[in-house]
């Protein structure tokens, strides 16, 4: 009897050009189960990530769109839904997310509404534009937001990123409280210090970028900094079967950072 083929699950990844973004894109391919539609900032950035991670050209959708603008997030999701309306879209992973620096005195007006309206609004968005495409997946749908440590213990000096990715977690319970009754989960990781392109930008030469790692890495009871592929090892397992019973899950992912 011959075998039928699986057809492959749709999933949405934003910050689709960053370090969890592309080692979770990777980690998908490789279980082939999965199509990937990845939304990033930086078209040039989006063409060679995708052609990296698919030579064939076949399992990689890119699109173009600044999250920090809602009219944009409307645009990519209208044109998402008219090349999934059949289909659907299995599940959502939002991945993006900016960093302003800032404590209770210096925080600009800029900075808080950065954070906020790309960790917090733009998923929200996200979510509420893709929906009906969610409730279309045969078998259910997921839902994974991508929160920080910071949004259960601020970090020092970030006052705008730790209250949006707080919100983030909220976000995310609420979510799942609504969207159970459709068969959809919804669940939120918290990664702690990753190994990422936004540490490498506040850290311009490699012995510092090392120095910071190290530095940090030896406070962590697991004794080191998390790698992108901790990150995706997790999304993996929350977009798998084995996770179909798990909803409203805060997933902590610090090498035991928390514990301390």
């Amino acid at each position: 009897m011959a075998s039928r083929r699986i057809e492959a699950k749709t999933v949405i990844i934003t910050g689709g050009t960053g370090g969890i973004g592309i080692e979770t894109a990777k980690t998908l391919l490789e279980t082939k189960q999965y199509k990937l539609i990845l939304i990033g900032k930086d078209p040039e950035k989006l063409k060679k990530t995708a052609k990296e991670l698919d030579p064939s050209n076949d399992l990689v959708q890119t699109f173009a769109c600044d999250l920090a603008f809602p009219d944009q997030i409307k645009k990519t999701i209208e044109k998402i839904s008219v090349l999934n309306a059949r289909s659907g879209i299995y599940a959502v992973i939002n991945n993006a997310g900016v960093y302003p620096f800032g404590n209770a005195t210096n925080t600009t007006l800029t900075g808080w509404n950065e954070a906020m309206d790309i960790n917090l609004r733009a998923a929200f968005l996200m979510i509420q534009g893709v929906l009906p495409l969610l409730t279309k997946s045969i078998g259910g749908a997921r839902i994974i937001n991508v929160s920080s440590t910071a949004g259960i213990l601020p970090n020092h000096f970030a006052l705008a990123y730790s209250v949006s990715k707080a919100a983030l977690i909220h976000l995310t319970k609420t979510l799942a409280k609504e969207l159970g009754k459709d068969g959809i989960t919804v669940n939120c990781l918290c990664p702690g210090i990753i190994k990422s392109p936004m540490h490498e930008a506040y850290h311009p030469s490699e012995g510092e970028l090392e120095e910071f790692y190290a530095k940090r890495g030896s406070i962590i009871p697991l004794g080191r900094v998390g790698e992108p592929s901790d990150v995706a090892g997790a999304i993996r397992f929350f977009l798998s079967p084995e996770a179909s019973w798990l909803t409203g899950d805060v997933c902590v992912i610090d090498g035991g950072r928390l514990l301390l």
